[in-house]
């Protein structure tokens, strides 16, 4: 890993590590506010005669003060997990071991910054990625600056997973563009979509079952939310032994189908959905000429 891609990465621990701090100063208000609280219910102790005080009237009181000492322990505890986990990734990268930080602690708010301006992973063998650093590899810088757009901007219909693999994705599009002497776009301000309404995440569902039906292309290898049914359908290729120049057998077709169907209603199909554990291995090279 270059200097400037653990420069990066340690910047992304060192903002974590800064909004870790804002909760430190969050939760020693809360705190003093339970010490307030602490003096109220003596004061009521000293000011009203013990035996008629009543239990009901400080139940309310005991009970709000277990609930925050509950809520800001697992809050920390979360936290602490989370930053600790990204250091030691961190640290691991920086002396080579390359391995991607897991999906829970990708998507944590508190690597935002670091997700949406990672380095390029050019040395990984997961099929998405592999998939698209073939075909961005093919297309012109104006193709790839159009769907890095497309790529960083945020989906309403987005999972953890797929938000994590987008800009994954979108790491290998910008080091394509640079790697040609052009300029990418930066990235949003967030990875989160701010309008996930019904009717936002039915018009990106339809969107993205129009490029599914629309064949086999790069868009289609740079789309996170359609990695799965990418997986599905060429697992099945493979199984029935379909070639490429070769017309798709029925099952194929109908297979293609179904997954357009889930897709639009919603649906994200994953591997794991189609019996058989994927594998890895592909051709070195993205067929555009063949249908999807």
């Amino acid at each position: 890993m270059s200097t400037d891609q653990v420069s990066v990465a340690l910047a992304g621990v060192l903002d974590a590590l800064t909004l870790v701090q804002e909760q430190l100063d969050a939760l020693t208000e809360s705190g003093q506010r339970i010490e307030a609280t602490h003096r109220e219910i003596v004061h009521r102790l000293d000011t009203i005669d013990a035996g008629q005080a009543a239990v009901t009237d400080l139940t309310p009181i005991l009970e709000m003060i277990l609930r925050r000492s509950i809520d800001d322990r697992e809050i920390m505890k979360t936290q602490l997990g989370t930053i600790a986990t990204a250091i030691g990734f961190a640290h691991a990268a920086a002396n080579g071991n390359r391995a991607p930080l897991p999906v829970a602690v990708a998507s944590d708010p508190l690597l935002e910054r670091f997700i949406l301006t990672q380095p390029a992973d050019l040395a990984s063998e997961e099929r998405a990625l592999t998939d698209w650093r073939n075909a961005a590899s093919s297309i012109t810088t104006v193709e790839l600056i159009s769907l890095l757009n497309h790529q960083q901007q945020p989906s309403p219909t987005d999972t953890s997973e797929s938000r994590v693999l987008r800009y994954r994705l979108a790491a290998i599009t910008r080091a394509e563009i640079k790697g040609r002497g052009g300029e990418p776009p930066g990235p949003p301000s967030t990875a989160v979509a701010v309008d996930r309404t019904a009717s936002a995440c039915m018009i990106r569902s339809h969107q993205l079952a129009e490029l599914w039906r629309a064949g086999e292309s790069a868009a289609l290898y740079g789309e996170p939310e359609l990695a799965g049914a990418v997986d599905i359908f060429d697992d099945a290729e493979r199984r029935l032994g379909s070639a490429a120049g070769v017309d798709f057998p029925p099952e194929l077709v109908s297979l293609h189908s179904d997954l357009a169907t889930r897709i639009e209603a919603g649906d994200r199909p994953s591997i794991g959905d189609s019996g058989p554990v994927y594998s890895n291995e592909r051709a070195a090279a993205v067929e555009p000429g063949k249908d999807r």
